[in-house]
């Protein structure tokens, strides 16, 4: 109903007897003035509506028209701008792909020249090096006192510096290659990974400009509001630093050759008197341990003669002990059997304080023994220890003899410098 609209309502009651109750309601009825206002109403609301479709319907023509006109345009524009993007993506590639030529024939070179450096260490290490370092290991072997610093030691190390002087060289541009290789790798695999990403974007961008409006099968659009990571200017400096800093890998490769070259030319020189000098100070050593070995052996000979002694004079205390402990048990056993006197003879009579007088003399005179047997038995022991470190001496010279005529100077005798 209207808001304005007036309405009018009839009601009646019929009333029987004495209560009164509603028998029936009359519904309620407008009137003519109310029809026609309804009406009127209801055509103007129809006209508006109809002339407010008509003018959205020519807006949408007209926005039709214009998107269309601007999506073929950004579109015209957009395939422009691919096709110059794969363009230059096309020219980075083959400049990519030169430089990784470039560095496959470097990394091979320098695989030749590790390959050099190693037959070189190698060399070193098997021949003079490898003796050297043997006879220095095995006078390691020297037990005790022997394993000091003397004149075979120095002279050995010192024969053994100007090897290894060689060897670090030798090593220090192993180093250098395999650090030159690192990095020109990793150059490459910052070219490789370049070109996979750019060979990847150069078919998409492709299939980019193959793709129609019109096709059906145009594919998923989950990741068309994804944000780019990077500038264009970053992508293409990015590029310029890989072929860069591929290039400057490629100069110190080259650089490193020649160094390697100069190296190379430079090793083990004037080797042989100091082999000399070595051999001397292993023959005057000898001759000092053998001089020492045949003193300890003379006095080996005494100590054994003063361990026989000692032993004898242990058995004669240890005899007198027993004989003291048997007398001590006997005054216990009379004190015990005294002990079972009765009453009043329970007395300390002179039998009494004679006992425990004789009792108190055997416990002096079996403290005496012990202590002599125990500083015989000391005696005894460091006799013994002094017998077993003599003889330990005598092994130690002879192990050192062994070690230093029979090892290192049978290694030496075939010890040969040579220049590579």
């Amino acid at each position: 109903m209207l808001p304005n609209m007036r309405t009018r309502r009839i009601t009646g009651l019929h009333l029987t007897g004495t209560s009164a109750c509603p028998i029936s309601k009359i519904p309620p009825k407008y009137s003519n003035h109310d029809w026609d206002y309804n009406n009127k109403i209801k055509f103007r609301i129809t006209c508006d509506q109809e002339r407010l479709a008509e003018r959205i319907v020519e807006d949408s023509r007209r926005v039709v028209d214009d998107v269309n006109d601007t999506t073929r345009n950004w579109q015209r524009e957009v395939e422009h701008h691919l096709r110059e993007r794969a363009s230059e993506i096309r020219f980075l590639c083959d400049e990519l792909n030169k430089q990784k030529k470039t560095a496959l024939l470097e990394d091979e070179a320098l695989t030749t020249y590790r390959n050099r450096i190693l037959n070189a260490i190698g060399f070193l290490k098997e021949k003079s090096l490898n003796i050297c370092q043997r006879c220095l290991v095995l006078r390691e072997g020297r037990l005790a006192v022997d394993l000091c610093e003397d004149d075979v030691d120095r002279n050995l190390r010192r024969e053994l510096k100007v090897i290894k002087g060689c060897q670090c060289l030798m090593d220090k541009a192993l180093k250098e290659t395999h650090e030159q290789m690192r990095k020109l790798r990793a150059a490459m695999y910052l070219l490789d990974k370049d070109l996979a990403q750019k060979d990847k974007s150069l078919l998409i961008d492709e299939k980019n400009l193959k793709l129609r409006d019109s096709q059906h099968d145009l594919g998923s659009s989950d990741n068309a509001n994804q944000p780019c990571l990077y500038t264009l200017g970053e992508w293409q400096q990015k590029t310029y630093l890989n072929i860069e800093g591929n290039g400057k890998e490629l100069n110190s490769a080259s650089q490193l050759r020649a160094y390697i070259d100069l190296i190379l030319c430079q090793v083990c020189e004037d080797m042989q008197n100091q082999t000399d000098r070595t051999n001397e100070a292993f023959n005057c050593r000898i001759t000092e341990v053998k001089h020492i070995k045949k003193c300890l052996e003379n006095k080996h000979n005494d100590t054994m003669n003063h361990i026989i002694e000692v032993q004898r004079n242990i058995q004669l205390l240890e005899g007198e002990m027993s004989d003291k402990n048997r007398a001590h048990q006997l005054c216990l056993t009379r004190l015990s059997n005294r002990a079972a006197r009765p009453g009043l003879e329970m007395t300390c009579d002179e039998v009494q304080q004679s006992l425990y007088n004789e009792l108190d003399a055997l416990k002096a005179s079996i403290c005496k023994l012990q202590q002599k047997i125990r500083e015989n038995k000391a005696s005894l022991r460091y006799l013994m220890h002094v017998q077993v470190m003599q003889e330990e001496e005598i092994n130690i010279k002879n192990n050192s003899i062994k070690i230093d005529e029979v090892d290192c100077m049978t290694l030496r005798q075939c010890l040969k410098y040579q220049a590579f």
